[in-house]
């Protein structure tokens, strides 16, 4: 006689208290925790030029402590390059604004995230940058072509578009704003052109020294800084100095570097506002030195010991926090760059590395 084996089976209501059970453990389990973003205060942007004529300029982050460095920022947000050269930067009014010199372009940002808000095209050879907060318009300097005449472009800030453009003279590459003036330094001249900026059109073209490279507003005047023509250019000739009256563009004092081989460059006010700052290439003294304020009857300028005995790719003051200088360094222009800060006695705080080519600094409160 066989067995009987009774058959086991889940009856209907079995099935459904099992289904029931599994989901009741499904929806237990945590909500995923989306990854944090990234913000982007309290610190400074260096915009890292890139390698010239191929690959792409990138912009690297230094958190103000020292804490946090963030290399390629707008790449690794917005998965594209940033494009080449990354030239300048400009952050007002919550949105910031890069400028690609090689590619032509304006890039849009979120400064505290670094995602692209749009670009703009069209530019040749954009430069140096420049805010009229009062009235929201950027001025971007265009070199157009080498050894021609260059022009400014007036970029309206809140619809991101080009109102008109104004023509200075050849490789304008610093541009500095002072109530109703925009003075534009014409680097590969001896001039500066004063614009009037409530209706954009060239005031007056004034004469100072050769190659004016740096500019800094002081009470009603702008200091222009000149780097005098370098021997690789014919006849060389020393830096200069020149003190200009915003209001009538008169000329109020200048002075001259002792040296036909003196070439300053980097103007800066001091945050204190006691000193003119500046880097000095030449074979005797070279570095970063100071000039007291006020600007005395000055005529020759002789250089003592340099305030830091070295050289740098471009200069800084961080306005904010403890001030500090920063500078950076381009070393080969192929590798990693390198950024210093030094406090206000001149002695190295600490060091960052960079991207390619790192220039321009931006600084955030």
């Amino acid at each position: 006689m066989k067995k009987f084996r009774p058959i086991i089976s889940f009856s209907i209501w079995s099935r459904l208290l099992v289904l029931a059970s599994l989901g009741l453990m499904a929806s237990c389990q945590k909500d995923p925790i989306p990854p944090t973003v990234p913000t982007f205060n309290q610190g400074f942007w260096v915009v890292n030029e890139g390698p010239f004529g191929s690959g792409t300029g990138t912009l690297t982050w230094v958190a103000r402590d020292g804490s946090r460095t963030e290399q390629d920022v707008f790449g690794r947000v917005n998965q594209r390059p940033l494009g080449n050269i990354a030239q300048n930067m400009l952050i007002h009014d919550g949105i910031g604004m890069v400028v690609l010199n090689n590619a032509g372009r304006l890039e849009w940002v979120n400064p505290t995230t670094m995602q692209s808000l749009g670009s703009l095209s069209g530019f040749e050879l954009p430069s140096a940058v420049a805010m009229d907060p009062i009235r929201s318009k950027a001025y971007v300097s265009e070199w157009v072509r080498f050894g021609g005449a260059g022009r400014v472009a007036v970029v309206d800030w809140g619809s991101r578009q080009v109102l008109k453009r104004i023509p200075v003279g050849p490789f304008p590459d610093a541009l500095v704003v002072s109530g109703n003036r925009l003075v534009v330094a014409n680097g590969d001249s001896n001039t500066v052109t004063l614009v009037d900026t409530e209706s954009d059109t060239v005031v007056q073209t004034l004469t100072v020294g050769d190659r004016p490279n740096s500019l800094v507003v002081l009470g009603p005047h702008v200091i222009v800084l000149c780097g005098g023509q370098p021997a690789w250019r014919g006849s060389e000739t020393p830096g200069s100095l020149h003190w200009i009256r915003l209001s009538d563009g008169q000329l109020m004092g200048q002075a001259t570097w002792g040296r036909n081989d003196d070439h300053p460059k980097d103007l800066l006010l001091t945050p204190d506002g006691d000193a003119l700052l500046y880097q000095l290439e030449s074979p005797v003294r070279p570095g970063i030195h100071r000039i007291s304020l006020p600007l005395g009857p000055l005529n020759i300028i002789q250089p003592t010991q340099p305030w830091i005995n070295r050289l740098f790719y471009h200069t800084a003051y961080d306005p904010y926090g403890s001030r500090y200088l920063v500078t950076t360094d381009a070393a080969d222009f192929a590798s990693a760059g390198k950024i210093f800060r030094w406090n206000q006695q001149g002695a190295l705080v600490d060091s960052f590395t960079a991207g390619i080519a790192p220039g321009q600094v931006v600084f955030v409160p």
